[in-house]
């Protein structure tokens, strides 16, 4: 609900000023208020905010609701997920067997991988 300090409402002063002129923009509003009370302190942050409720009560703006993108899974997820705890233990030795280099141990599971057992 809108405060009222000294008879000055601002969110019904918007709507008059809105019904009379639908074309005002916020910057005109603004203008036009600090006009009609020179004395009041107004709040730009505010009025934008009861500028545009009262515009959108009044449906001259329609809100527009547009579906967000779908999120896509981090590659530390998705390696997370697909490594077991045993496939890790199991590793560990054949590693050390390649000397502790894990280039070289990935290498040699790549050669293996594209042999095909039957």
């Amino acid at each position: 609900m809108a405060k009222k300090a000294n008879g000055f409402n601002m969110a019904a002063e918007i709507r008059k000023l809105l019904k009379a002129d639908r074309s005002m923009t916020g910057r005109q509003v603004l203008e036009a208020l600090k006009k009609k009370f020179p004395r009041q302190k107004i709040n730009e942050n505010s009025l934008g905010v009861a500028f545009s409720g009262a515009r959108k009560k009044m449906g001259i703006r329609k809100t527009v609701r547009r579906k967000m993108p779908a999120r896509r899974k981090s590659a530390a997820k998705r390696a997370s997920t697909s490594v077991s705890l045993d496939a890790l233990q199991a590793a560990k030795p054949y590693l050390a067997a390649c000397g502790g280099n894990t280039e070289a141990a990935i290498a040699a599971v790549r050669q293996l991988g594209s042999l095909q057992i039957s």
